[in-house]
């Protein structure tokens, strides 16, 4: 009897019924859509008003959403600029007082920032270096002195022109200025605080502008060495503000504490009234707004104010993640009530027609609105899923969800190849299928492993400063090239060098020969564009090579991993970079990828010579 039961529960004719999304789409509109036609014109009149209310907070939490996402991806933006300065002035990679690294990094982070206005450092001794987006598209280094207390301090701006690629200098300007940055708020508060503060302020360095700004304390050593500044004008929340998709006669403000007025959304409002109170009476809504909020000061809420030119007035309060600050809007009743009236009396007629479209309409807008685009969905996430990115294409839909989520997979598929640009594909690929476990750990793995430099970049970029951009980047792009070209996986960037590595990740048998015809084609690439000085001309680029066993894999820590390769064969041919700067050559190889590369390399034999670093010392070749 158990046994019989049991195969009577598991038989098909115990099994859940499935139903195809399409149908099931049909017959669920179907049911709404008669459902709806029998009770829909007498409910109308009921809920009118409650229908309002529900558009106007809908209207409400979109533009609260936009302001929120876009306070709090601007804010997080700013304290993560802040965070990398702070990080890079505190590893002593680049020194405060290091004039062009300082304007290199500071010009790279606001060009690449589109929302921040400002990234400045201000020094114990009161002076301060900074770089400000100007209202007007241009870029400006302007650097403070140190000067006597009361007297005026020295200014230099230089200002730049940016163009595709690249900025083009244009004046330097010299004056004095009063501003004294040990006096400002965020030096003050930032000094002594340990983690970032915020803060309001109405003038910076270059006038009066009113921003956010965060502030971090830097030292080395446990040595205060100054402050990061990286600031958000607040024109930038107006700009939201006027983007909102509103009603049409609606108006909306982001108000700070003491009902202090720090945006708005009309954008004829020219300089705006410091608070609501000073809005001329002509303003209605501002005088609406004004009134609400006399008479429920602060928080959050939602109330029917009364005005003598529009009538009743929705007001809304809503905090906002930033200190004190809150988003309120002011949505006439007229703007939906009139046509809502209208819709009364059409109602009836446009029902009968929907029941009669109904039907025919159904299967239609199932198969299309739905399983089609799902289908293709499905496509997309199968082809991230095994990494073809290039594949996965926004495909819009009528519905709104649906086309979100396609221009989301869109979004995670540039997110991933940008993500591949900081990584080795032959690495990105098995995380993304899940194929690896993303822990510290590596494996010893036969190598060879390049090192490329520019000789000389040091006194190059002495020279022409941040001109010397395009050249490395020149450089460091066919090098990738060549590398790629013979199979090899490229490690990571070491300023002006680049390191990479064969037969890891994936295995590459001839991987010494690869390397050698890697480095020929770098050489031959450098010699075939122009010298960049005449006294650059035999020397284009130094290059170290040797095959030997190293662990390979993911060094680092449980939370931040880079896949790379460590030991003694690494060292090596890093050093030998350098040994062949001491023979005047260009690609030096050790003895060991010599024989490795089984005589596909023509090589000139340079002797034997003690490497540093080496206790014994190294047979090396000149590259042919």
């Amino acid at each position: 009897m158990t046994g019989s039961a049991a195969q009577a529960t598991s038989s098909p004719g115990w099994s859940l019924p499935r139903v195809r999304l399409g149908r099931a789409v049909t017959g669920l509109l179907l049911l709404a859509v008669l459902s709806t036609a029998a009770f829909v014109h007498v409910i109308w009149q009921r809920t009118a008003s409650a229908n309002v209310e529900k558009v106007v907070a809908s209207l409400d939490a979109q533009s609260v959403g936009a302001v929120r996402g876009e306070l709090t991806s601007t804010l997080a933006l700013v304290a993560s600029t802040a965070e990398i300065v702070r990080s890079i002035l505190f590893q002593g990679a680049i020194k405060a007082d290091d004039e062009v690294k300082r304007e290199f990094l500071f010009l790279s982070l606001l060009r690449e920032q589109p929302a921040i206005a400002w990234i400045g450092f201000g020094f114990p001794d009161g002076r301060f270096f900074g770089s400000h987006a100007t209202s007007d598209g241009k870029i400006e280094m302007l650097e403070i002195g140190a000067g006597e207390p009361g007297a005026s301090r020295p200014l230099r701006r230089d200002i730049y022109h940016p163009i595709p690629g690249d900025i083009f200098f244009e004046q330097r300007l010299l004056g004095k200025t009063a501003y004294i940055p040990l006096g400002a708020p965020w030096f003050r508060l930032g000094k002594d605080a340990v983690e970032p503060v915020w803060t309001v302020a109405d003038i910076l360095p270059a006038g009066f502008e009113p921003s956010i700004v965060v502030s971090k304390r830097v030292e080395i050593f446990g040595k205060f060495q100054g402050v990061v500044m990286v600031a958000v004008s607040l024109r930038r929340l107006s700009q939201t503000l006027e983007g909102l998709d509103m009603a049409e006669g609606s108006k909306a403000f982001v108000l700070g504490e003491h009902g202090m007025v720090l945006a708005t959304s009309s954008p004829d409002d020219g300089i705006m009234a410091a608070r609501l109170a000073d809005y001329p009476r002509s303003d209605a809504l501002a005088a609406a707004v004004a009134k609400a909020d006399a008479e429920q000061p602060g928080g959050e809420y939602r109330t029917l104010a009364g005005s003598d030119t529009l009538g009743p007035v929705f007001v809304s309060s809503t905090p906002l993640p930033f200190q004190q600050w809150r988003l309120v809007t002011a949505i006439p009743r007229s703007v939906f009530a009139g046509e809502i009236d209208r819709n009364t009396r059409r109602v009836l007629f446009v029902i009968v027609g929907m029941a009669l479209l109904a039907a025919a309409s159904a299967v239609v807008f199932a198969n299309l609105l739905f399983a089609r685009p799902l289908k293709r969905l499905a496509g997309q996430l199968r082809a991230v899923e095994h990494f073809e990115l290039d594949a996965v294409r926004h495909t819009p839909t009528f519905l709104v969800e649906l086309n979100d989520l396609s221009q989301a997979l869109k979004r995670m598929a540039g997110g991933l190849s940008a993500f591949g640009r900081y990584l080795p594909l032959d690495v990105v690929r098995p995380l993304v299928e899940g194929d690896i476990e993303p822990k510290p750990g590596g494996e010893l793995t036969e190598i060879t492993v390049l090192f490329a430099d520019l000789p000389g970049f040091t006194e190059l970029t002495e020279q022409l400063g941040p001109g010397v951009e395009p050249h490395l980047t020149s450089f460091l792009t066919l090098a990738v090239d060549a590398i790629h070209a013979e199979g090899g996986t490229v490690d990571k960037f070491i300023g002006d060098a680049v390191m990479a590595i064969w037969n890891a990740p994936n295995e590459v048998l001839d991987h010494a020969a690869r390397a050698c015809r890697a480095a020929a084609a770098i050489r031959a690439a450098m010699h075939a564009r122009p010298a960049i000085s005449p006294d650059r001309d035999k020397i284009r680029v130094r290059i170290g090579i040797n095959t030997g066993t190293a662990l390979v894999g993911n060094v680092g820590s449980a939370e931040r991993l880079s896949y790379t390769a460590i030991g003694d064969t690494v060292n090596l041919a890093s050093r030998l970079v350098g040994v062949a700067k001491e023979h005047g050559v260009e690609i030096v190889v050790s003895g060991a990828t010599l024989r490795a590369a089984a005589g596909v390399a023509a090589s000139c034999p340079l002797g034997i010579t003690m490497v540093r670093g080496k206790a014994v010392p190294v047979e090396i070749h000149a590259l042919a």
